[in-house]
């Protein structure tokens, strides 16, 4: 391209004679990329119309805007984000510029004749430096490992330098442009194109046969890499590009909630119908979205506490896997225990899929939002609908507990109701009654109740709720949310749990339902209310859905924060107590919920000592997804990682050592390490009360 400001761009300066093969190669190239757009629209949605998106159109927009065009996941690693950034926002202008040059051809070059051109110029040197330096950083990154278990495939490297090619050769078009069209004693500053400038330099020296010579076959080069970047999107890690686009236009919100749901699970199992994926056709569109997006960053897996540990699993492998199954069509169950789990083959390995901790770090990682927890829950529900061998003896002994007697420890039911007994005996009246009506409903649920030693917490709630004049009442029911059966994927225990629960519920009047344990706070707000329409829809359950319709749920965090912050409940505040806080996944990564804990620790007059990983990068206790109740032998146990991280937060402190917890499960858990790691576990109500220094005793 010649020319500039003075007067009319040149375009197809010095090869107009072949500028047909412009059309021609980007025919063919456009060709590959549109047929590979529809064969990916019948992978994901067959001959099914595509729903509208979370939100609508606008909803679709804002997260384009905030995670694919700002990209906002991918640069929060600030290194590889700002080198991904480089690469994606100068391949991007490149783009850009170049259907503006088209525009200016087609529209008789009344775009690139005005000043313009000289910032039109300006922005493509910088969109081509930053793709160089952005694509030699890529290199090296991956080359020295910087970011663990990136794929080594040399496509992954080839893209890359695909990509530079096409930016090294744009500047050393502009310079032989240059070169050649000195004769016109054109000015050519090396202020607005300064790559072209330096390439300038280099081939001014040249005769202007052999530089014509030169620059036509490179012109043929640029072209030919630039149709072959496009024609390549399908069969490389740049396929990600519009898949990416796709899954984050139709991402779930919130994350917690995106679980699929099976209203009909009865009616499935009388029919002989999957519940779960057993093969890759049983999967939603959705997650078949979910598959095609991957990008191959390993965030998810880089976060994993489960992969941390030494287990099998892989999230993007498991992804990856699927994905490679879904291209396959391969109509074989998608588990095998043959399967190494890393992605290099179809399907996904069992005792990977029951390693998963549900903990969220993988979805809170994702830059193009994958939901992987939503695809490992419903193989688990596979593999449970199919007796399948693999299902780890623990697993199917909680779930027959939580049948028989209402709770995944298989304790007796009358240990609760003997507690439930010494508790309103010890503390006056604090079992509700049937037309009573409380500001505060309590549920305690299975392993505050059944483990003595968690028990303390309850009574340390209620003594709050009481000296701040709230009048609240424990909730007497031996039975279980179902949030267990939920995450150990059976699906119709889990609705027979749900629908007990509300049923029990519906005898109580009461404003707001608290619950101490994040597990029954999230299933409670964010897994019932899909059952919503379902339950409405039957007579039967209709009153159930009126109490989930006026069902308000809080965790005890957010009301003792709530309370200390309006001055009814007052502290003391602790001496020589050293003190870090763990953040709970199903109370922090999936709810969101991370000051108020924090508030409580704070009005007790304790300053909190955070650990490196925390709030929505906190690392699981290793309690979640049911591994409370079970247990995958191999590698490291999760909780001992956790724990020795407190450890080392904590260690040197004079006096007491705490580690301040929200949640039962992560309270066992760190009491199994605490003895010998030197610390004591605490919840955070335990340590309000004893800095509290109002009310009745």
């Amino acid at each position: 391209m010649a020319g500039g400001a003075e007067g009319a761009v040149v375009h197809f300066f010095g090869v107009e004679d072949i500028s047909l093969l412009v059309y021609v190669f980007s025919g063919v190239s456009t060709a590959v990329l549109v047929y590979s757009l529809a064969a990916f629209y019948l992978r994901v949605f067959g001959k099914a119309r595509p729903p509208s998106p979370p939100g609508g159109v606008k909803g679709a927009l804002r997260r384009l805007l905030v995670y694919a065009a700002l990209q906002r996941r991918v640069l929060e690693h600030r290194f590889p984000g700002a080198v991904h950034a480089a690469i994606f926002y100068g391949i991007a202008w490149l783009f850009i510029a170049t259907v503006i040059r088209a525009l200016d051809y087609y529209t008789g070059g009344v775009i690139l004749s005005t000043s313009f051109f000289y910032a039109y110029k300006l922005l493509n040197n910088i969109a081509g430096f930053a793709v160089l330096a952005g694509g030699a950083l890529a290199l090296y990154r991956r080359a020295r490992r910087l970011t663990p278990r990136l794929p080594q495939d040399p496509s992954y490297y080839a893209v890359i330098l695909l990509l530079m090619a096409i930016a090294l050769t744009g500047f050393m078009l502009n310079g032989m442009v240059a070169a050649l069209y000195r004769a016109g004693a054109v000015e050519y500053s090396p202020l607005y194109d300064p790559g072209g400038y330096l390439m300038y330099l280099a081939f001014s020296r040249l005769p202007s046969e052999t530089l014509l010579d030169v620059y036509r076959a490179t012109w043929l080069l640029h072209m030919a890499m630039a149709q072959l970047a496009i024609a390549l999107i399908p069969f490389t890690n740049l396929w990600h590009i519009p898949a990416a686009a796709a899954n984050i236009a139709y991402a779930r919100e919130p994350r917690a909630a995106a679980l699929r749901s099976y209203p009909d699970v009865e009616k499935r199992i009388e029919e002989d119908r999957p519940v779960g994926i057993v093969r890759i056709s049983d999967s939603t569109w959705k997650q078949r979205l979910d598959y095609e997006a991957c990008t191959s960053c390993m965030r998810c897996t880089n976060a994993c506490p489960a992969a941390a540990s030494g287990k099998l699993l892989d999230p993007r492998g498991v992804i990856f896997g699927m994905r490679l199954m879904l291209h396959s069509g391969d109509g074989r169950v998608v588990w095998s225990p043959d399967n190494p789990g890393d992605g290099s083959r179809a399907g996904v390995n069992p005792e990977a899929i029951w390693s998963c901790l549900t903990c969220g770090a993988c979805v809170a990682e994702c830059p193009v939002l994958i939901h992987h927890v939503d695809t490992i829950i419903d193989v688990r529900r596979g593999m449970l609908f199919t007796g399948d061998d693999s299902v780890p003896e623990g697993v199917l002994r909680a779930l027959e507990n939580l049948q028989y007697n209402g709770n995944p420890m298989g304790a007796n039911p009358a240990e609760k109701e003997a507690w439930l007994a010494e508790l309103d005996e010890k503390l006056g009246g604090v079992i509700a009654r049937e037309g009573e009506e409380y500001d505060y409903l309590v549920w305690f649920g299975c392993v505050t109740s059944y483990d003595p030693r968690i028990r303390p917490v309850a009574e340390s709630i209620l003594r709050l709720l009481r000296r701040a004049g709230v009048k609240a009442a424990v909730l007497p029911y031996t039975g279980c949310t179902g949030d267990p059966a939920l995450r150990m994927g059976e699906e119709a225990l889990f609705q027979e749990m749900m629908k007990a629960f509300l049923e029990e519920l519906s005898r109580y009047k009461f404003k707001k339902l608290l619950v101490n344990c994040p597990h029954c706070y999230n299933v409670l707000r964010n897994d019932y209310p899909r059952y919503r329409a379902a339950l409405e829809a039957s007579e039967e359950t209709r009153h159930l859905a009126e109490v989930l319709r006026r069902l308000e749920v809080e965790h005890h965090s957010q009301v003792l924060a709530r309370l200390a912050r309006e001055g009814r409940i007052k502290a003391a505040g602790l001496e020589g107590v050293a003190v870090t806080y763990h953040d709970p996944c199903y109370l922090g990564r999936w709810n969101g919920v991370f000051e108020e804990p924090r508030q409580v620790l704070r009005a007790a007059g304790l300053r909190i000592r955070e650990m490196p990983r925390n709030r929505e990068r906190s690392f699981c206790c290793g309690g979640g997804g049911g591994h409370l109740f079970f247990e995958i032998k191999r590698g490291r146990r999760v909780s001992r990682i956790r724990a020795e991280e407190a450890a080392e937060v904590l260690r040197g402190a004079n006096g007491r050592r705490v580690v301040a917890v929200a949640c039962p499960f992560c309270n066992t858990m760190f009491r199994a390490e605490a003895e010998d790691l030197g610390f004591e576990v605490r919840d955070i109500a335990e340590i309000m009360e004893e800095a509290s220094s109002a009310g009745p005793q």
